[in-house]
């Protein structure tokens, strides 16, 4: 009675490209990997009255921060810039607390933005960093 050899050879192609997305992992790193990102704060500097110049124009800035999994564990990003959803500045937030951080204040300025948390730590970024993100 003949093998029927149509299993191993659909399953060779799928074995093939487990080295290739292996490598992959390697190369881009799995920090590098979002596997879900969740909005914890978000705000726009027009709200508060703060435009920023870029090529001539006015545009407002935008300020998420997000709690990001990644295959290496959970981590927290403020994204700042025009559009933040799609094209943002990226500014780390580790403290060394355990526990989640909380946005309390949000100060748009001319030149920066700072931001008081919760715990009472304060993050500035100058604005040069963020108002011409695109």
């Amino acid at each position: 009675m003949p093998r029927n050899r149509t299993f191993p050879a659909a399953l060779a192609p799928l074995l093939a490209l487990v080295p290739l997305v292996a490598f992959a992992v390697v190369l881009l790193g799995p920090s590098s990997i979002a596997l879900r990102e969740d909005v914890l704060h978000e705000e726009t500097s027009a709200a508060a009255g703060v435009t920023y110049e870029h090529g001539g124009a006015q545009h407002s800035s935008d300020l998420r921060l997000l709690r990001i999994l990644r295959p290496t564990g959970v981590e927290h990003e403020l994204h700042l810039g025009p559009g933040a959803e799609s094209s943002y500045y990226p500014v780390s937030v580790e403290f060394g607390s355990s526990g989640e951080p909380r946005i309390r204040e949000v100060r748009w300025l001319p030149d920066r933005v700072a931001v008081r948390f919760a715990s009472g730590e304060l993050l500035e970024v100058p604005a040069e960093n963020f108002r011409s993100v695109r």
